[in-house]
């Protein structure tokens, strides 16, 4: 099968690449179509020369070559792309953000579209529901080569009109699939259809490396210091100023920790301003962003990792299911986090990990001296991890998943 992938970045994102080497791997031939180019990445992933596609178009939206066989698709299907854009744009309301970014895609759409025909395309499958589906509908509408796409968290759940996916239904509508990365999102995709058509929303979960990834048992407890780790991009829906609060309440209890903290965002200053003025200096340590390798090996120096995840509540983004949450439970780790979106899917209160109400440092404290505390039952729940993990996110076999669905449509 020749698959194009529509993505929103070139380098694409870790679990994106890793998807694409296995779907290369299993004999598929890919073209690689990224939305925008990202500048040299300060944390080098494994994203090297692995990766053949058949053809990359230019990671931007607009230039000459994209330009030209836009027009060319132009010139040659003027009603069918009026139709497309007639009915993306009635879907989009009186949302204008969603008018200009319909627009701001078109002509990589169609550029697209003409690509895909050239180079006899069989599927266009998009990762995230928001532009790059829309461009992947568009050049699958124009072009008559089936679309689907993967939605994963902020794609589908952000509320605000910046953010709102307000063409949603649309792409539901005309996509022949359409997968979702934990079941509380395919459930959500399918409350927007109708009965007969809900079979056409799909569940597979991100795989990750089992490779990388490996069970390790963790290091005693040395001189009874819990050592947590948390790993997130820096903003309001990782609740990380809720897991600044639980630590000054674990220093007020004198029970020994170290935290790491890792990652960057629009929120980072505000956390290393709050770090300073919570005296936490000599038990919290708020680092830069570390590559997937650095995060295997952090992940086996650790004991809990925590992240006590929230709904942002100014926008309505929340997390699907954390990457960081399989790697961590795959090395065997047990998770504190928060019932939220697809969190319960993997984190399985008492089972794989520990759930806490989201914005509550006093449970979240309690919860983390529960598991500093009890050896026997930090190292269950962290075996328990791992099994789970392994059933349920392996890269190899969820890759072999998807491309069954796609050979259902083909």
């Amino acid at each position: 099968m020749r698959i194009a992938y529509v993505i929103p970045t070139q380098p694409p994102t870790t679990f994106i690449y890793n998807e694409m080497i296995e779907v290369q791997n299993a004999g598929h031939t890919l073209v690689v179509v990224p939305l925008y180019s990202t500048p040299p990445a300060k944390v080098h992933v494994r994203i090297s020369n692995r990766l053949q596609p058949e053809k990359t178009l230019p990671a931007r939206l607009v230039s000459l070559a994209i330009l030209k066989p836009a027009l060319s698709m132009l010139l040659t299907r003027p009603l069918t792309i009026l139709r497309a854009l007639l009915s993306l744009h009635c879907s989009a309301g009186l949302n204008p953000f969603s008018h200009v970014g319909i627009l701001a895609v078109v002509p990589k759409a169609l550029a697209t579209a003409w690509w895909v025909i050239h180079l006899r395309v069989d599927r266009i499958h998009a990762h995230f529901a928001s532009h790059t589906a829309t461009c992947a509908g568009i050049a699958g509408v124009v072009s008559g080569i089936p679309f689907s796409f993967t939605a994963h968290a902020y794609d589908i759940y952000c509320n605000t009109m910046i953010l709102r996916n307000d063409t949603l239904d649309w792409k539901l509508r005309h996509a022949v699939q359409a997968v979702a990365i934990s079941e509380h999102g395919a459930n959500f995709l399918r409350s927007r259809l109708s009965e007969v058509e809900r079979g056409r929303v799909h569940r597979v979960y991100v795989g990750i490396p089992m490779n990388l990834f490996r069970e390790q048992e963790p290091f005693p407890v040395k001189n009874g210091e819990l050592r947590l780790l948390c790993i997130a991009r820096l903003e309001r829906k990782k609740g990380i100023d809720t897991l600044l609060d639980a630590c000054v309440l674990l220093k007020k209890r004198s029970f020994p920790f170290h935290l790491s903290i890792y990652g960057a965002g629009p929120l980072r200053e505000v956390f290393m301003e709050q770090v300073a003025r919570m005296c936490l200096e000599q038990n919290v340590q708020l680092a830069a962003p570390i590559p997937q390798e650095k995060v295997a090996e952090e992940l086996i120096g650790c004991h809990v990792f925590v992240m006590p995840c929230r709904e942002d509540s100014t926008t309505g983004n929340i997390d699907g299911i954390p990457t960081v949450f399989m790697e961590a439970m795959a090395t065997g780790r047990p998770v504190i986090s928060c019932p939220v979106a697809g969190v319960p899917e993997l984190v399985r209160d008492g089972e794989t990990g520990i759930l806490v109400p989201a914005d509550n440092s006093q449970v979240l404290a309690e919860a983390i001296i529960r598991l500093g505390c009890d050896d026997s039952l930090r190292i269950r729940l962290g075996k328990q991890a791992r099994l789970l993990a392994e059933q349920q996110h392996n890269q190899h076999i969820n890759t072999n998943q998807f491309l069954s669905l796609l050979a259902q449509e083909s």
